[in-house]
């Protein structure tokens, strides 16, 4: 448990010795937080991105943590031509994944647009950065996820409501909430459990870094803390895809679609 969920959600300690957890983003803000947590229950985790410095200084960091799981930094390009056999090669060297995470996203370099302003070359990007790479992720990593594993994405409110100026992000994140949902109810319990997580505001180091703070917004660790318990099996919230975790006090809940 982090420091810094004492007097709010909570969950009980998690137990991940012996297992493999690979964050797919795992240099950006909310994926940094699943690292940690991660490492704290005693995971190997394979944290990828596609900038190998950022991925170097956020091995740094959780060495001097001391931490007692493994943690390895690995590039990887959800939208390479490469990917598939890039993935094989990780579950070659690490074996079947018990969790991958899916904490990816870009709001492009457009800035804020209404939706009809956007250029298709900007319309594409934001859906090559935010859908088809998560589609890519989801192909690429399930033949590699153990069959009691669990495969989930981080998504954001946008899924569920209009973003004025941020269209494409908007519309990115309720496809990915609805692509993820379908593969759940196609697999139906036959092969790893995937989840889908809509998160409200997180606490992330970058924007503590920046001066943008607010105790009431979820740490990036309690997010970490949740996808460990599904990892392992033990969250209350297992048997259910889709969970909404926006409020730091009350924790993850459940949106009523079964895994």
């Amino acid at each position: 448990m982090t420091e810094n969920t004492v007097g709010t959600w909570t969950t009980p300690q998690v137990r991940l010795a012996g297992k493999t957890v690979v964050v797919v983003g795992g240099s950006g803000g909310v994926g940094e937080g699943v690292v940690q947590a991660s490492l704290a229950a005693g995971a190997t985790v394979i944290a990828t991105g596609r900038d190998e410095s950022r991925l170097q200084e956020l091995a740094q960091r959780m060495q001097e943590l001391g931490l007692p799981g493994s943690m390895h930094a690995r590039v990887l390009d959800a939208m390479s031509a490469s990917l598939e056999s890039d993935v094989a090669a990780l579950s070659s060297e690490f074996g079947k994944f018990d969790g991958v995470v899916v904490a990816v996203a870009s709001w492009g370099d457009q800035g804020r647009k209404p939706a009809l302003a956007l250029t298709d070359a900007e319309w594409q990007r934001l859906l090559d950065g935010n859908l088809t790479s998560v589609f890519r992720l989801f192909r690429a990593f399930l033949p590699v996820t153990a069959p009691r594993g669990a495969l989930l994405q981080l998504n954001g409110m946008s899924a569920d409501m209009p973003f004025p100026g941020g269209a494409g992000v908007a519309l990115s994140a309720a496809a990915t909430k609805s692509l993820t949902l379908t593969l759940a109810a196609e697999l139906g319990g036959r092969g790893p459990r995937v989840y889908q997580v809509i998160l409200g505001v997180i606490r992330t180091r970058a924007r503590q870094l920046a001066g943008i703070d607010d105790l009431r917004w979820i740490d990036a660790t309690q997010v970490g803390e949740h996808v460990a318990g599904l990892v392992e099996g033990t969250s209350p919230l297992t048997g259910t895809a889709l969970h909404y975790f926006v409020d730091r006090a009350v924790g993850p809940q459940s949106g009523s679609e079964e895994n």
